[in-house]
């Protein structure tokens, strides 16, 4: 992998000389996401392989274009999965990719997202330099905001080459439970539920339906199944991957925007957007919407969340939920730490974030 890697370095060297940007792209299974990405492509897709597991440890590291299923496969072999269910998009998705764009699935509120499970990173900075950060061991905490600074980042502060995480084990038993109810009444459950002894690994709700998974030893599962009651969930699986790799029905929709509301799962129903997806025990929103990621924002905002335009219809204007000025700086002046000279995915998250001018200027 020298080879890949000394081309990595090349291009970034090249990319400085001509003043010129670069898409990085794993998979480009989360292309959808964001701003337009201008530049040259920069691929990952070739820079693959587990680079050390050590299964009784619950860590494993791989290039960041190793497939997040090709490390599934490597993981159930113990009886090991990736914390917070990264979605594989068809078995394409990557290691590095899925670290960029900090997605999990409905496991999050209760076993934590990839981000939580980062323990270091290898990555390529803007001045051609070749940097780790953290370590492989919980006990090892030198540079761990820097690491976990990549999880959602797109690719702002350089390209990551290598990650490495802590894995957990499979649950022994796990079971999906249907009911029928609206939205308000699932909400109020999700949010009962969540302070319970019960086994919980995921709850969604969609179109009348509430779902709750539950996820442990034989006996916690069955015992809170017959609790609870319900309907059992035939093709569980099949379910819960078709809500993370975006291929549920719901997600369908290409005629308008898509938004994704992270907010306090306390947070009421809000009718007035019509059909809606409620993942993460209640704390994510799905909605299409007709309104403008300005106004979702202030009402995310209003129950301690944010908004994000998930899947914009039109790619030129901003995506991710507004941030203050002192936010703002923060951000340019970790851009200018790790990138100065702006090559890396600019303005994937922010049109600010990819001008070199907007240092000076906190109105931008």
């Amino acid at each position: 992998m020298a080879d890949i890697t000394s081309n990595l370095l090349e291009q970034v060297q090249d990319a400085v000389a001509d003043k010129a940007a670069l898409n990085l792209i794993g998979g480009n299974t989360k292309h959808f996401i964001g701003r337009e990405p201008v530049g040259q492509a920069v691929s990952l897709k070739n820079h693959t392989g587990v680079i050390s597991y050590r299964p009784s440890e619950l860590v494993i590291t791989a290039r960041a274009g190793t497939t997040i299923a090709e490390i599934q496969a490597q993981l159930a072999k113990n009886n090991q999965t990736l914390v917070g269910e990264p979605p594989a998009f068809n078995g394409k998705a990557t290691l590095g990719g899925s670290v960029a764009a900090g997605i999990s699935g409905a496991s999050r509120p209760f076993w934590g997202s990839l981000r939580d499970a980062i323990l270091g990173v290898k990555l390529i900075n803007g001045y051609g330099e070749h940097l780790r950060f953290g370590g492989q061991v919980m006990k090892n905490v030198a540079g761990y905001d820097v690491s976990r600074l990549q999880a959602g980042a797109f690719g702002a502060f350089g390209i990551i080459t290598e990650v490495s995480l802590r894995v957990r084990p499979k649950s022994e038993s796990t079971t999906t439970l249907v009911f029928e109810c609206d939205a308000p009444s699932a909400i109020r459950r999700m949010r009962d539920l969540s302070v319970s002894a019960h086994p919980l690994s995921a709850n969604a709700w969609y179109a009348g339906q509430l779902f709750i998974r539950l996820s442990g030893s034989h006996s916690a599962v069955n015992s809170s199944a017959e609790t609870l009651g319900g309907e059992v969930l035939e093709n569980q699986d099949l379910f819960w991957r078709s809500i993370r790799n975006f291929r549920h029905p719901f997600f369908a929709n290409t005629t308008q925007s898509l938004y994704r509301l992270s907010v306090s799962p306390s947070a009421p129903h809000f009718e007035q957007w019509g059909e809606t997806l409620i993942d993460w025990a209640g704390g994510v929103r799905w909605v299409y919407s007709e309104q403008t990621l300005s106004s979702l924002s202030n009402t995310a905002s209003l129950h301690a969340g944010h908004a994000t335009c998930y899947r914009p219809l039109e790619r030129t204007s901003e995506c991710f939920h507004p941030q203050p000025d002192t936010a703002k700086r923060i951000h340019q002046n970790l851009k200018m730490a790790f990138d100065p000279h702006r090559l890396f995915n600019p303005g994937r998250m922010y049109s600010w974030l990819g001008q070199a001018e907007a240092l000076g200027d906190n109105s931008q």
